[in-house]
């Protein structure tokens, strides 16, 4: 398999990629972005989402739990009850941070739990005791689900178990098992997921809804026309490669370095939050524009501020909310829809018709915004006789990156 740092990158992909680095910045907040990425087959959703845990940070867990119980935060049957003195004596580990899969043909007592066999049929010491399945075993890292959209049409119990771990942060999954008592546990646990929307049975808010509503972001991906990045593409295949490849000894050096940037960064930017005019902002479009879930807002103001500690900033600015409105609204709402809110907002590249010349004052630009954002409704070319308090309340929005897309 390629690495994930060498896998091409090109315009029809860099947001899978944007996303997988947010979704783990995202998970070391204690926060699971879950993200879906829809496109034609062999576009390389699935070859960049499995190649991803080449750049997973560690976890630290009590050693031994199967449920990957935090030693600050233990909350596996086993431990959640133990007093901090005892927790303290328990020894623990370092592990990659979980990746695991969930397949079409997995049963649920695979997948949520179930009667732990090898216990109850040791005949030294026979003990009912349950055995947790690939969710529980997934808590504090990823769950992958290739082709979600044909899981969710022949799988009905399965999707119930996603729509359970995905409806709250975290999510929460209960173990049933006959003459056992019931155990309900939380799993902060980030969902991925790939389909293709033209094969069958279609795209998955056209068969699950309620399943894709779930997912904070979608993502379009799509095949490049760039002749150079085809041909990278086709370098990073060709056998030759694939043996240099397995032979490189700075691989590894790299894979470690960009863990330890993502963890930085993680840590650098926890505290980041969002101006209040750019909350208000989001909060005009909720309204505005009728959106039906209320999980859609709370998407973009957590993935804008995910964009912003990506790009190593301080401050977010309206271009964050610009980046990831379509992601998070392009499977909520209609395309329509989509299109009106993004042409309404300042600094999209559709504001400004292609016949019209860009403003170069500073105070059409600032009645711009602040139409937009609903604090201001001075007709365009009048000009103002005091502008310090408009301006100081878009201070924070870098008014560059208002009229200019953001570089990739």
């Amino acid at each position: 398999m390629n690495n994930y740092l060498e896998l091409a990158r090109h315009e029809g992909n860099r947001a899978l990629f944007d996303v997988i680095e947010m979704a783990i910045i995202s998970l070391r907040w204690g926060v699971p972005l879950h993200f879906h990425a829809e496109g034609l087959r062999g576009t390389g959703k699935t070859t960049i989402m499995r190649a991803a845990k080449d750049i997973f940070p560690q976890i630290t867990r009590i050693k031994g739990c199967l449920y990957n119980c935090d030693p600050q935060k233990p909350h596996c049957p086993e431990h959640k009850n133990l007093p901090n003195n005892e927790i303290s004596k328990l020894e623990t580990e370092e592990i990659p941070m979980p990746f695991l899969e969930i397949s079409h043909s997995a049963k649920i007592g695979t997948i949520v739990g179930s009667i732990d066999l090898a216990g109850i049929t040791d005949k030294a010491n026979p003990t009912a005791a349950i055995l947790p399945g690939i969710i529980p075993q997934a808590h504090r890292g990823v769950i992958f689900v290739d082709e979600i959209n044909r899981l969710a049409d022949t799988s009905p119990e399965l999707t119930d178990v996603l729509l359970d771990v995905m409806g709250t942060k975290p999510g929460r999954i209960q173990i049933e098992e006959t003459g056992l008592p019931v155990v309900d546990i939380p799993v902060q646990v980030s969902v991925w997921a790939a389909s293709n929307p033209d094969e069958d049975p279609g795209p998955l808010q056209e068969i699950r809804r309620q399943l894709a509503d779930r997912f904070d972001l979608a993502i379009d991906m799509k095949r490049t026309d760039d002749p150079d990045a085809i041909a990278s593409i086709l370098k990073l295949a060709s056998h030759v490669h694939v043996q240099e490849t397995r032979s490189s000894s700075d691989i590894q050096a790299r894979n470690i370095q960009t863990r330890k940037e993502l963890e930085k960064t993680a840590v650098k930017y926890a505290g980041l939050d969002l101006p209040d005019f750019l909350r208000n902002y989001i909060a005009r479009i909720y309204v505005k524009y009728d959106i039906e879930s209320f999980r859609a807002i709370e998407a973009i103001q957590h993935a804008a501020l995910l964009n912003c500690a990506l790009r190593q900033r301080d401050t977010v600015l309206i271009s964050d909310i610009i980046k990831v409105l379509p992601l998070a609204l392009r499977h909520r709402v209609d395309l329509e829809i989509l299109s009106r809110i993004m042409n309404s907002t300042p600094g999209y590249s559709e504001l400004i018709p292609v016949n019209e010349k860009p403003p170069t004052e500073s105070t059409t630009l600032v009645n711009k915004v602040l139409n937009s954002l609903g604090l201001k409704n001075t007709p365009e070319g009048t000009g103002t006789s005091d502008l310090t308090t408009d301006l100081k309340q878009i201070s924070e929005i870098n008014l560059d990156e208002l009229i200019r897309p953001e570089k990739p």
